[in-house]
């Protein structure tokens, strides 16, 4: 997630390792925060890889008085960036998160590419939906195993956590529909 993240932030503008840091943190928190030392890590790693290379700090677009490193992104880079954005089947447990990163760099994409991403994530929070909805109805089909607790708050709580989870995957599915309407009518 993070090597995408650092990515994309370099398919727009060069950048100092301060302003990628502040960006990333503002991105992914406020509860996550990606350390200065993994940050470190990840750009050295990125640079030894051609991923990155240095940048003159004059060509970003956000000065800073602070001393700090400036990078850009490589051509090979950027087929990097490709790769992850293109990417749908690892990481499924943290997709979410990796979607919202991927919903902000569309632009970079074909839009072929962008509907193929979207439409992955759109049929994600479907299966999500589904799973939730088996277990609602599980949940109803066994009356016998769910008797002793029907009228407590107990059953309540976990009913109302599924709807709410049913919910937030809905209002993702319709984000990302929404990300994709726009773009047909060109905004």
């Amino acid at each position: 997630m993070y090597e995408l993240l650092v990515l994309s932030l370099l398919m727009k503008f060069p950048l100092h390792a301060y302003l990628i840091s502040k960006i990333a943190n503002d991105t992914i928190g406020p509860w996550e925060k990606i350390s200065r030392g993994t940050l470190s890590t990840l750009l050295n790693k990125l640079n030894k890889a051609s991923l990155i290379q240095d940048a003159e700090p004059k060509h970003v677009p956000f000065p800073t008085g602070r001393p700090s490193r400036t990078y850009e992104i490589t051509a090979k880079g950027r087929d990097r960036f490709y790769e992850l954005m293109m990417e749908t089947d690892k990481n499924l447990g943290n997709y979410t998160k990796i979607f919202h990163i991927k919903a902000i760099c569309l632009e970079f994409l074909s839009y072929e590419d962008q509907l193929y991403v979207a439409n992955h994530y759109i049929k994600y929070c479907q299966r999500a939906i589904d799973h939730i909805k088996e277990q609602q109805l599980e949940f109803d089909n066994s009356p016998e195993e769910v008797e002793l607790m029907q009228d407590t708050p107990y059953y309540e709580k976990i009913r109302g956590l599924m709807a709410m989870k049913v919910n937030q995957w809905e209002l993702e599915r319709q984000w990302a529909a929404d990300l994709m309407e726009n773009k047909k009518k060109g905004e």
